[in-house]
């Protein structure tokens, strides 16, 4: 029973991120047709996407939170958020800014790490919002 619980919250995280991954297969498939491949670096389309994965994860691991009626540990909850919001949401807005004032080859690559670990941060806060609904 506890394998199924697992394996649904993972095909439910794999299904979010392909919404997730859409826009830019459409980006990818329209850049190889024209040629333009290494644009897909300079575009601040990344930094977007990684501040919406993070404010997705905000409202579901906050939501869950407030839904459940176990205990709490609030300097973990705090430390979450705090992840969240400064490293995700904070961090991927300046790149986002800067990019669309100054463009560069550094700034793209930034992006991509970021949307890298952003995705990485989707699974991961994911499958304990996953666990924090279950166990309601």
């Amino acid at each position: 029973m506890m394998k199924s619980k697992k394996q649904s919250t993972s095909l439910v995280l794999a299904a979010d991120y392909i919404f997730y991954l859409l826009p830019f297969i459409i980006l990818i498939i329209i850049s190889l047709a024209q040629e333009k491949l290494s644009d897909l670096l300079t575009i601040s389309d990344w930094s977007i996407a990684s501040t919406i994965i993070y404010g997705q994860l905000i409202v579901k691991l906050s939501a869950a939170l407030a839904a459940t009626n176990r205990e709490k540990k609030i300097p973990a909850i705090t430390l979450y958020l705090t992840i969240l919001v400064c490293l995700g949401l904070v961090v991927n807005v300046v790149i986002y800014s800067l990019m669309l004032i100054m463009p560069s080859k550094g700034l793209g690559i930034t992006q991509l790490i970021l949307f890298g670990f952003a995705s990485i941060c989707h699974f991961i806060f994911g499958a304990a919002v996953g666990h924090i609904n279950k166990v309601q």
